[in-house]
């Protein structure tokens, strides 16, 4: 394949990974060497995306998983609180892919003003309705935000989603406030796990990811952008550990990504695990004290040892 990479114009001719396969689609990552993105080929049109979110991604109470799970992502969205209050104390706070907007709801409890972004509009009345905040949806132009409007901007796991993230990050400048903070988290193609794993690799998610970055890739388009770099997560509690244990599941042989489907709501398990053998869930009970245990040391050894954590936190500041 000779063709440009939509990140940079490079030459994309480097293919990482090969036929993932996904609701009779074959799917490819290309690598761009001058960039240090991925992207999958073909680029899935954002009709077809559409559709696979509105399906497949949320319950129609806009949450995901099982109350257990639910728990957790709402501890885990205090320690995200703690870690953004680390730079700034108090302010406005946009969240770009907001979900059902539970974290906008912490934030705006602990005396933030705070919007939202959810590209997918069932979801978005659904931050609207229950929590009552200013949720937005479409293309940025549509967004409504006046320039320097906003302290914080984060954009959590929503990066590698877009059609043109080159130009959320540009956009995102425009909204934050001289010194404004930008959070920005991703799953690290250049990680550990993503090597360990390739076309199994739990957080590729193919083919709802549509650019694969890499530590590198994310901070050359950030200071392409004139944002400074001031902190780095190389561990996260919620996704590194999570991303291993699937992984060594899924290259287990075990139907793909079946443990994960069965963490989620009632309503998205029942499409999720149709056709499920007993092999799956017998190897599943086997295995999942051993992986559990092995993929936290794992996560560990990549993240602090070698610097190449499943997934990337970065903190920047607008200059």
């Amino acid at each position: 394949m000779k063709a440009s990479c939509p990140i940079c114009n490079g030459l994309l001719d480097f293919r990482l990974i090969e036929d993932i396969k996904h609701e009779k689609m074959s799917y490819n990552v290309y690598f761009c060497k001058s960039c240090k993105v991925g992207t999958t080929v073909p680029i899935p049109s954002q009709e077809e995306l559409s559709k696979l979110y509105s399906a497949n991604y949320r319950s129609p109470e806009g949450r995901k998983f099982n109350p257990f799970i639910e728990f957790f992502i709402y501890f885990w969205r205090l320690l995200r609180k703690r870690r953004i209050k680390k730079y700034i104390k108090k302010g406005s706070i946009l969240d770009v892919g907001c979900g059902r907007g539970l974290f906008l709801d912490i934030m705006r409890k602990d005396g933030w003003d705070v919007a939202g972004v959810e590209f997918d509009e069932a979801t978005a009345s659904y931050a609207k309705k229950v929590y009552d905040i200013n949720v937005v949806s479409g293309d940025p132009e549509e967004w409504g935000f006046s320039s320097e409007n906003f302290d914080v901007i984060i954009i959590s796991h929503v990066l590698e989603h877009l059609h043109n993230p080159a130009q959320m990050i540009k956009e995102c400048r425009r909204l934050l406030k001289k010194n404004g903070l930008f959070v920005c988290a991703i799953p690290n193609l250049a990680s550990l796990q993503a090597s360990a794993g390739k076309g199994a690799w739990f957080h590729l998610d193919i083919p709802y990811h549509i650019y694969h970055f890499s530590r590198d890739g994310l901070i050359r388009l950030l200071n392409i952008n004139s944002f400074k770099i001031v902190g780095e997560r190389q561990f996260d509690i919620e996704y590194n550990p999570f991303g291993w244990l699937q992984t060594l599941l899924n290259i287990s042989g075990i139907k793909k990504n079946f443990f994960y489907n069965m963490l989620k709501s009632p309503e998205l398990r029942k499409r999720e695990i149709s056709n499920v053998k007993g092999q799956d869930i017998l190897l599943t009970i086997a295995l999942l004290p051993f992986y559990l245990l092995l993929s936290f040391m794992l996560s560990a050894i990549e993240s602090f040892a070698l610097k190449r954590g499943g997934t990337i936190e970065i903190f920047a500041i607008k200059e």
